[in-house]
């Protein structure tokens, strides 16, 4: 499968942050699991840089270094917890698993325009640090799947019916669009007979220019998505163009004026072609079904990972019974919340 919820329940974590355990004793154990130690260190310098990103006002600083604590704490069991496991089912990072999740990270990381060696060095606690969780997170992701996913069996009735309403949702989104582009046929001929472009964009446009005769005022061609700039400047002035589809739906355009490119002179900025247009539009619904219909291996595989999402918890709680694991309570912790080296 593409991408399932147990890389965004697990190795998610792990690109947020870093958890950072150690072996040794240094600045004070603020949990265990299982004889692997927390220490107090690592825990200040994520929460500061945790508060750090977030921009935390000062005045709720003490109660947000309360939450990233838990929060952070939470991760380092949860991922000892599975690292841990996957170590003694022998699981076996291979070159193709790294490459996937490697590449999903990038994915991950190029909406944030952020590289992958930017990733790694800019980590709180350090690029070796960083590196190591994520080979971490390609081991999780692959225990999850072969212990959690995998054994998952479909109900292949379940994927005939999935399978048969998503083709109806198709259907009908199918029929809606067809409307649409009659409604949008039949006005490009009322306005070939002589009928006015700003009163019938005021009576039909489903574009809040509407209300303006469908005046969108000058802009360039970056400013619109590119079927409807390449249209709007390809156009005649004062002629209505073709109907132009885009993802919002069909268009009609009339351009009203158009304003050649400038060159810079001496003090003068350039300033680029601009058009001047109005257009009525038809708009597709909001919950149309994008792109191709499902297979059912597609449905099959979604399913599975619906399924997963409740099956991961109750894998988690059940390594949480078998192991020893020692968190940071008032009663039992010292006054910063260190737990004492004899009790991990």
């Amino acid at each position: 499968m593409k991408c399932s919820p147990l890389f965004f329940a697990t190795l998610a974590l792990a690109l947020a942050v870093a958890s950072g355990c150690k072996q040794d004793n240094d600045g004070g154990v603020v949990a265990s699991v299982d004889g692997v130690k927390y220490l107090r260190k690592d825990l200040d310098k994520l929460v500061a840089a945790s508060i750090a990103q977030n921009n935390i006002p000062e005045e709720q600083k003490a109660e947000a270094r309360k939450f990233f604590e838990q929060r952070i704490i939470n991760t380092f069991v949860i991922r000892t917890l599975l690292v841990n496991e996957a170590k003694k089912e022998g699981v076996v990072i291979t070159p193709d698993d790294r490459q996937k999740q490697e590449e999903r990270l990038d994915e991950y990381l190029m909406r944030a325009n952020r590289t992958r060696e930017q990733f790694f060095q800019e980590s709180p606690l350090g690029e070796k640090v960083a590196r190591q969780e994520f080979e971490e997170g390609i081991l999780i992701e692959k225990l999850m799947q072969v212990k959690v996913v995998d054994p998952i069996v479909v109900d292949e009735a379940e994927v005939e019916k999935t399978l048969a309403d998503i083709k109806a949702r198709f259907q009908q989104a199918e029929e809606a669009q067809l409307a649409k582009r009659a409604k949008i046929e039949d006005i490009k001929k009322q306005l070939e007979a002589g009928a006015d472009f700003a009163e019938l964009a005021k009576a039909n446009s489903d574009c809040p220019s509407g209300e303006k005769g469908g005046n969108l005022g000058p802009f360039v061609r970056e400013g619109m998505v590119k079927p409807f700039s390449d249209a709007a400047f390809s156009q005649e002035i004062g002629k209505v163009g073709d109907i132009v589809e885009t993802q919002f739906g069909y268009h009609l355009i009339l351009v009203t004026a158009k304003t050649p490119a400038v060159a810079a002179t001496g003090d003068t900025p350039a300033s680029p072609e601009t058009v001047t247009a109005s257009h009525i539009l038809a708009k597709f619904d909001d919950q149309q079904p994008r792109g191709p219909l499902p297979t059912a291996d597609r449905i099959r595989d979604y399913l599975k990972q619906q399924e997963a999402q409740g099956k991961i918890q109750e894998y988690i709680e059940s390594l949480r019974a078998k192991a020893k694991i020692i968190e940071p309570h008032t009663d039992d912790g010292d006054e910063d919340g260190s737990i004492h080296d004899d009790d991990a």
